[in-house]
């Protein structure tokens, strides 16, 4: 081999919480986008087949009372909310507005403030 230095992997950096929100941004953004793909391609399925139509609809009734979809929207909708924040943030940020410690942790406040406010309302 070529007797240059190596850079140093990414192992060895300690994480920050605005690299760990940046890589859940990405993933919630994801996450919502196959959501949303699912959700029209069911919808498109839905209009031209009423086998498919039915199919949906009693997958749906089933779904509505179990708790895995209880929780697949619980959590669709606290991603949403985290993402649609933090991408404000990254708005913000982008502006050149609050880019200190201070404003970080307010923005973690605020993120846990709304799950919550999300998990609670939807007991």
């Amino acid at each position: 081999m070529y007797n240059r230095p190596i850079s140093p992997h990414i192992t060895i950096y300690k994480p920050q919480i605005s690299s760990l929100f940046s890589v859940w941004h990405r993933i919630s953004g994801l996450f919502l986008t196959f959501l949303i793909v699912f959700f029209l391609v069911s919808l498109q399925l839905s209009l031209h087949s009423t086998i498919a139509l039915n199919i949906l609809s009693s997958l749906i009734t089933q779904f509505k009372i179990s708790f895995i979809f209880h929780f697949i929207y619980t959590f669709s909708l606290s991603l949403f909310f985290y993402h649609t924040i933090n991408g404000v943030k990254h708005i913000i940020w982008d502006l050149g507005y609050f880019i200190n410690s201070k404003f970080l942790f307010l923005f973690v406040f605020i993120v846990g403030f709304f799950i919550f406010l999300v998990i609670l309302l939807s007991l």
